[in-house]
């Protein structure tokens, strides 16, 4: 776990600088009145609107789960985009809603936060595609269990007919030894679902989402991150803050280009109703804002896999420097760190960490050295030019 200190004086530094390449939508440049959000993505899955790069980070909001007003949907919206998220996931309340839909889509664009909506009649989508907010439309959930290839590409092509220049999203669950490639391709943006927590063992989040960025890159497609927020049972404890650092991490170092976590409001939580938690996810949105120049534009580097009883560590380096991500994903045990880099260029080069105080990690003889407590992460950058 990264400990939930002060930022040290480096990030405040990156928080600046990290944007100078090229910068990334965040908040203060989301959606504008008047301009109409066009949406592409690039061969390497990262999305853009209007031709800037942007790292989707958000949730889904099942707004009528356990009798959800429009009321409520307008206030989460407004508190995700003041937490700094910028995407929301969601669906109508009712049919008066529906039609009262573009008043929702105002204060989304004014809270800085991005739509994809699922559930939208085709005569509503046409109504409100051009809204500045609007970058996509959810055309199938639970894709791989309830829909065929060939019914999916069939809503893509319905769905472009209406809105070319807008996203389709779906979501299904890769698994071990099951990479679903066919339903790769039928659509822009596949989430994948891994929601390990009260059901698995965590340490599957890095594997099946390497699964879905290698699928999604063969098909032309952008691979998203869809994570757990929720219990599975009732009585059941949540993603403890631990947890949800440790899942989000190794769906970052597995290259996805972008997260959505399930959910905000469901019939399984309300994060209002959850401060814990809520706090975890407003500090990984910091995080991922300092990252995410570093995740969309730069070369990722598996230096160690996470198995066995191995760490697994990352790096990605390219004009924003260079990024050293170490993460233990077993629960119970420690883990040893001694990862050879590239030789013969990081004489003198020393690593800083990121976010507050972490793993001692160092640089020594050409390796990455240091021990991570169970389920911790350390986030380090390397320093110095090193010959």
């Amino acid at each position: 776990m990264i400990p939930r200190a002060l930022w040290s004086g480096l990030s405040a530094l990156l928080l600046t600088s990290c944007f100078l390449y090229p910068a990334p939508l965040s908040q203060d440049d989301g959606p504008q009145p008047g301009v109409e959000s066009v949406v592409t993505h690039r061969q390497d899955g990262t999305l853009l609107i209007n031709n800037h790069p942007y790292f989707p980070f958000g949730f889904y909001h099942i707004s009528w789960a356990a009798s959800g007003t429009q009321l409520q949907r307008q206030q989460d919206v407004v508190k995700l985009g003041a937490a700094g998220f910028n995407l929301l996931v969601t669906e109508p309340v009712s049919d008066q809603d529906v039609a009262q839909y573009r008043q929702f889509l105002d204060t989304a664009m004014n809270s800085g936060v991005y739509v994809v909506t699922y559930g939208l009649p085709a005569a509503v989508v046409s109504q409100v595609v051009h809204e500045p907010s609007v970058i996509g439309f959810k055309i199938a959930d639970d894709g791989n269990a309830l829909f065929t290839p060939a019914q999916i590409k069939a809503r893509n092509v319905s769905s472009k007919k209406i809105a070319p220049d807008k996203l389709t999203y779906i979501s299904l669950s890769v698994g071990y030894g099951r990479p679903e490639s066919q339903y790769f391709g039928v659509s822009d943006v596949v989430g994948n679902q891994s929601y390990p927590v009260g059901d698995d063992n965590i340490n599957v989040v890095y594997n099946v989402m390497r699964s879905t960025v290698t699928t999604a890159l063969a098909h032309n497609t952008v691979p998203i991150a869809n994570l757990q927020t929720f219990a599975w049972h009732p009585g059941q404890p949540l993603p403890s803050s631990q947890e949800l650092d440790n899942m989000t991490y190794q769906a970052l170092m597995a290259g996805v280009k972008g997260v959505v976590y399930y959910a905000y409001r469901s019939a399984e939580v309300d994060l209002n109703k959850q401060p814990q938690l809520w706090n975890a996810l407003q500090q990984l949105s910091r995080e991922v804002e300092v990252l995410s120049p570093t995740l969309l534009n730069s070369r990722r580097t598996e230096l160690a896999d996470g198995r066995g009883n191995r760490p697994l560590v990352v790096s990605f380096s390219g004009a924003t420097g260079e990024y050293i991500i170490a993460l233990n994903n077993s629960r119970n045990e420690k883990r040893q760190v001694n990862v050879p880099l590239t030789p013969g260029r990081r004489q003198g080069q020393t690593l800083q960490p990121i976010f507050g105080t972490q793993a001692p990690m160092t640089l020594a003889g050409g390796a990455v050295q240091g021990t991570l407590a169970p389920l911790e992460v350390a986030v380090y950058r390397v320093q110095g030019q090193g010959r």
